[in-house]
């Protein structure tokens, strides 16, 4: 890596820092009790699980909007097959699991035949939340309420672990693996992958493969901690998913990013999430609807700071 490849490096991870820090103080600052963002954090520790197989998605070139369709679909199956038709919960959510996979398969399917990224996975966006919403009783499936408890290990649910496996996992895969390589040759020069007998159907069907099965374990975790089953369960999700990969400097385009640029990224959403929720007890403004054009806004910025980046190395 020469000089100008690495003060680039340094450029695109300037940002998120700067922002990490700022919203960071701004939340030590106004939280008494550091253990009250246990429960908060819960939910973005379910995004990065998310994120983590987004963040190949990416670095391949293509993207998967489907994650928060594929969430819900599994919802709802753990929640009919423990209410309706009996089954013990961890029966139930071993098949909701097997759903994600299968899930993530068709995806994954598709974009190997040919198909758009983009296009196959809007289609199955609209398809799986479809088959939610027609399966699932309107009010949800309340669940017994000794799940909740059955996921905490002291004051700490079972998502900070999940999410700490599977960050060593995805990091080793991405990273140490032949096919992690495949995942950013492709991204680069996918025509090239390709002549030089590089596995890349084999890759592109396990990375979808991977979003839909961590889908589904994020639907039996969801289920667990909230104790109840709902069709629209994560629903817009797949927004702070893709965010946390752009804004910790991943390109969207493909070919450069790192599970620890997702990490950061995480961090990022998460503090700027935590930090304008504060805010708002201080100016009535700052609603939910200002907090989304916030971050609407800062993803693109960053986006646009990336690409901009990305030509100046090249």
């Amino acid at each position: 890596m020469n000089s100008g490849q690495r003060k680039a490096k340094l450029l695109t991870l300037m940002v998120p820092m700067l922002l990490l820090v700022m919203a960071t103080l701004i939340v030590v600052s106004k939280v008494d009790r550091p253990t009250a963002l246990i429960q908060t954090g819960v939910e973005w520790m379910e995004v990065c699980l998310l994120a983590m197989a987004m963040t190949a998605i990416i670095i391949t070139g293509g993207i998967d909007l489907s994650v928060a369709s594929i969430v819900g679909l599994c919802v709802v199956t753990t929640g009919i097959l423990f209410d309706q038709f009996g089954w013990s919960y961890p029966a139930a959510a071993a098949v909701a699991i097997v759903v994600g996979l299968v899930a993530g398969s068709v995806n994954g399917l598709a974009i190997v035949g040919g198909l758009s990224p983009l296009i196959v996975t809007l289609a199955t966006m609209a398809l799986y939340s479809g088959i939610a919403l027609t399966i699932a009783p309107e009010a949800g499936i309340q669940m017994p309420i000794d799940l909740e408890d059955a996921i905490y290990f002291g004051r700490w649910p079972a998502q900070y672990f999940v999410f700490l496996l599977v960050l060593l996992l995805a990091a080793v895969l991405l990273h140490r693996t032949k096919s992690g390589r495949t995942c950013f040759y492709l991204g680069e020069n996918p025509v090239a992958a390709r002549y030089v007998a590089l596995r890349v159907n084999r890759t592109l069907l396990g990375v979808y493969m991977l979003s839909g099965l961590l889908s589904g374990i994020v639907a039996v975790m969801y289920v667990m901690s909230r104790t109840t089953a709902i069709a629209v369960a994560h629903q817009g999700v797949e927004l702070k998913v893709i965010a946390c990969v752009v804004v910790g400097g991943t390109l969207i385009t493909g070919g450069h990013g790192s599970i620890g640029r997702t990490l950061l990224g995480l961090c990022v959403m998460a503090s700027l999430d935590i930090c304008l929720d504060l805010m708002a007890n201080d100016y009535s403004w700052l609603d939910a609807r200002v907090k989304m054009i916030v971050m609407g806004v800062l993803v693109i910025a960053i986006a646009i700071w990336n690409q901009r980046l990305a030509k100046w190395l090249n």
